[in-house]
């Protein structure tokens, strides 16, 4: 990305900054993806990727950005990322701040399969805290504060030489494309109640930890091989290195439905496409029951004793 890459994007469009900087990071300029070296893992909960990516965003952003990782495993979101002027805000507590110019970024990761579609597609493991349009973070005083969530979705494919990996398909996802139900939200990454004294010695526990399935954008065939930005904004073509190519929609209710738009780099001159409705996939068997855990069958019929 050159030097002066950030000044095409206009003061506020922060996610679109960003997206700007990994496709350009991850795809040449004829849309084929670029290999690279990632670090070894170290450990179960290591993830070198998400350190890749906030390297870049670091590295790349202009002076003075703020790219802050999470402190630790387990935490939601990966990283937020802010401009200066709100990221003192935030460390002070306030919250008056331009929801276009922080926002909280969690990477989801999925392997390639062999038929060249990305794992999981029709629905994704977000672990123990729903995708939302907005996500908690905490000044220094401890103060709650809202800040937009997006999600940076990615299928990996390896590379044989030199254990170089490269990004096949990736979308940026404002978290409003997800959800938007914030009590939702709440009600999982709030406080809950574990069960304790559990056992015939009283020393087990359940930790009674919820674990989500959300959609996986990366499941729409017309994500595959490309990068995608979908945001609520409309107006994000005003930056030339962008271009709107579509709008997607998606239903909430019998005629009440959530608009959003889709951005790909304008240098590769994408055709513009009509409106997706509905376009992620979901499960067509999903049912309320879960399978039963742990389940160990023995075929008597073929078992013999020696």
């Amino acid at each position: 990305m050159s030097s002066d890459a950030h000044d095409r994007v206009r003061p506020g469009d922060l996610p679109a900054m960003a997206f700007t900087i990994l496709s350009e990071a991850f795809f040449d300029d004829r849309g084929r993806s670029v290999p690279f070296q990632l670090r070894d893992k170290r450990n179960t909960q290591d993830d070198p990727f998400d350190e890749y990516v906030a390297d870049l965003l670091h590295e790349q952003l202009p002076t003075g950005a703020i790219v802050l990782r999470a402190d630790k495993p387990l935490v939601s979101p990966d990283a937020v990322i802010a401009r200066p002027e709100e990221y003192e805000l935030l460390r002070q507590g306030g919250v008056d701040y331009d929801p276009g110019a922080i926002f909280g970024l969690e990477v989801k990761k999925v392997d390639l399969g062999r038929n060249g579609k990305p794992a999981r597609s029709t629905g994704l493991d977000y672990n123990s805290t729903p995708p939302c349009a907005t996500v908690r973070v905490y000044a220094e005083d401890g103060n709650e504060i809202r800040i937009p969530g997006f999600y940076l979705f990615v299928a990996l494919q390896g590379n044989e030489e030199g254990g170089m990996v490269q990004v096949h398909s990736m979308a940026l996802v404002a978290g409003a494309a997800l959800n938007k139900d914030v009590d939702l939200y709440d009600r999982i990454t709030g406080t809950r109640t574990k069960q304790i004294g559990l056992g015939t010695y009283g020393d087990g526990a359940n930790r009674v930890r919820p674990m989500l399935l959300f959609s996986n954008p990366l499941g729409w065939e017309w994500m595959l091989g490309t990068a995608t930005l979908i945001s609520e904004r409309n107006d994000l073509a005003d930056d030339p290195s962008l271009a709107h190519v579509r709008d997607m929609t998606r239903t909430v209710s019998p005629g009440v439905s959530e608009l959003f738009h889709c951005y790909r780099l304008a240098k590769l001159s994408p055709p513009v496409e009509e409106t997706a409705h509905n376009p992620f996939p979901q499960p067509s068997k999903r049912k309320e029951e879960t399978a039963q855990r742990g389940r160990f069958e023995i075929d008597l019929r073929t078992l013999t004793l020696g």
